[in-house]
């Protein structure tokens, strides 16, 4: 069905939940199985519009479905307590085999499927058994089942980027999340080690700010107060010190605005990066072993006391006792302007990821599963006082499993059984939910009620980066190349990475001269083939963007 006849379907797909929410009855279901007797006015035979009911349980009687799961530990429990709930509420019963990962390539040879997969397959995969296998059911020929996901589509259109094929099909569905920690930037730090030096968070606003922060530090400490993890282009440091020297936030391929695909790392605003990077590093304000510091020491920097500016894997492991007053003191830094650029603005990131839920095109319970799956995107519970809509297939069961805190606090709550040990993390993938699926955006905006180092970590999310996250983010991990470009990112784009990381080092350090080895620099990526790798993305973008 076309996007044209959705908002018909969705009207009556609302009324008739909002009717079973308030205690309607179930609406009774109508054969699944569309009248393909009418005719089109080119004399061509197409589906009747089938009429979409949406009561529960979804089967008049329960049938039993086949799922796949990929290297999940089954040794707690073989089920999961989430997909119990919609056993439940559907009357569709889930067998769930369990393979290794590396026993997938195998499974998948032999034919022999389950109804369905839950699993992300790598694009390979999919291009093999969905782009070219037909093995796969394309979601497009049965969105009149699934009003959630639709709706979704619509209030997050990377969604729908993400889990579309090159040939327009879409075999798969998101994951969407959007929470406290829907960052990439993580600009981590330390404020206790601020103040026992005189320094406010709030008071360094900008470039300049941030240097004279670390003279202070340096000075107070006796050694450099900032270890940089600059191995990750989307987070933690570069980006966040980068987008405060021009316009642009993405440190490599990004849009300009327009639509036009462009290479960031020969741009003017990468130079004045780096020249101020070699700044702080040249002064002794950055640790002169950062590229080199394995976890162990910068876990020990970061638990010193003397280091305030921390990368994400330091800060993660922070306790309380880390503290001289025993008392978490982390936050994040906002972003920071300069003479080039006076606006606050830092790396964007998509919300949505290509997920799993692949279909047995042979499966006979085509439609059950796509009602079903639907769930995974609904944004209030699908039958009264279940707990079950979309947040659940990352969280768990509202009023279970979690629930929101006081009115007015923003904030949430998890209820950990005692045997866990308060590591919710570990009760979520062994007892309630396979791996995090479907819209994970009930919880936008609030942080764990819950003290500790998640919490303040989420507050200063919430305040300093969250705030000033850029709208324009361009989607390179979700586009999807032909064979042909395929092959030219495949010979030409892991070079050209290596070769950009390598003069990132030798140009902060000084190995390499920035003055003298800019042109030189930017004429050898030029050589291995940029402007090829560029081509291909700006296709591949078009495509999404319709052009």
């Amino acid at each position: 069905m076309k996007r044209k006849k959705m908002a018909a379907l969705l009207l009556a797909a609302v009324t008739a939940i909002s009717a079973v929410a308030c205690g309607g009855e179930p609406a009774q279901e109508n054969e699944d199985t569309p009248n393909t007797d009418v005719e089109s006015d080119d004399g061509k035979e197409e589906p009747e519009t089938p009429e979409v009911t949406t009561g529960y349980p979804i089967v008049e009687e329960p049938i039993t479905v086949k799922g796949l799961v990929v290297g999940r530990d089954t040794s707690v429990r073989t089920d999961r307590l989430v997909w119990n709930k919609v056993s439940e509420i559907t009357g569709i019963n889930i067998e769930w085999e369990c393979i290794d990962a590396d026993a997938l390539a195998t499974y998948l040879a032999g034919g022999d499927w389950p109804d369905f997969i839950h699993y992300a397959l790598d694009a390979s995969t999919i291009n093999d058994y969905g782009v070219t296998g037909g093995r796969f059911v394309n979601y497009n020929d049965y969105l009149d089942y699934m009003p959630n996901l639709v709706q979704t589509f619509e209030d997050y259109p990377t969604a729908e980027i993400a889990v579309t094929q090159i040939n327009g099909e879409i075999y798969s569905l998101p994951y969407v999340e959007v929470a406290a920690t829907s960052v990439t930037a993580r600009p981590y730090v330390r404020t206790d080690v601020l103040e026992a030096a005189g320094i406010a968070l709030e008071d360094i606003k900008t470039v300049d700010d941030f240097h004279d922060a670390l003279v202070t530090l340096k000075e107070a400490n006796g050694e450099p107060s900032f270890i940089p993890t600059l191995d990750n282009d989307e987070s933690y440091w570069g980006p966040m010190i980068f987008a405060a020297f021009g316009t642009l936030t993405n440190m490599n391929f990004d849009d300009d605005g327009t639509g036009k695909v462009i290479f960031n790392r020969t741009s003017e605003q990468m130079r004045l990066y780096y020249e101020y990077m070699h700044q702080l590093y040249e002064e002794g304000l950055i640790h002169q072993e950062y590229l080199t510091l394995d976890g162990t020491v910068r876990d020990d920097r970061a638990r010193s006391g003397k280091v305030a500016f921390i990368g994400g894997g330091e800060a993660n492991y922070l306790e309380a006792k880390d503290f001289a007053d025993g008392e978490f003191h982390l936050s994040c830094l906002a972003p920071l302007t300069s003479e080039y650029d006076d606006t606050q603005e830092i790396l964007g990131r998509s919300v949505a990821s290509n997920s799993s839920f692949f279909i047995n095109a042979e499966s006979e319970y085509v439609v059950e599963l796509c009602r079903m799956f639907d769930i995974m995107y609904a944004t209030e519970e699908v039958v009264e006082g279940s707990g079950l809509y979309g947040i659940s297939f990352c969280y768990g069961l509202e009023g279970t499993d979690w629930d929101y805190g006081e009115e007015g606090s923003g904030t949430y709550v998890f209820h950990c059984p005692e045997e866990y040990d308060g590591a919710f993390t570990n009760y979520q993938y062994n007892e309630l939910i396979w791996d995090n699926a479907g819209r994970a955006d009930a919880l936008e905006g609030l942080v764990t009620e819950t003290p500790g180092n998640s919490r303040e970590r989420q507050l200063g999310f919430v305040a300093n980066v969250l705030p000033y996250q850029s709208e324009l983010y361009f989607p390179a991990s979700q586009l999807k190349f032909t064979d042909e470009e395929q092959r030219v990112l495949d010979n030409r784009l892991a070079d050209i990475q290596s070769y950009y990381k390598e003069m990132e080092g030798k140009f902060i350090t000084g190995v390499e001269d920035i003055e003298s080895g800019w042109d030189t620099y930017c004429d050898t990526l030029e050589q291995m083939g940029v402007q090829e790798v560029i081509d291909v993305y700006q296709a591949a973008y078009d495509r999404v963007n319709g052009n």
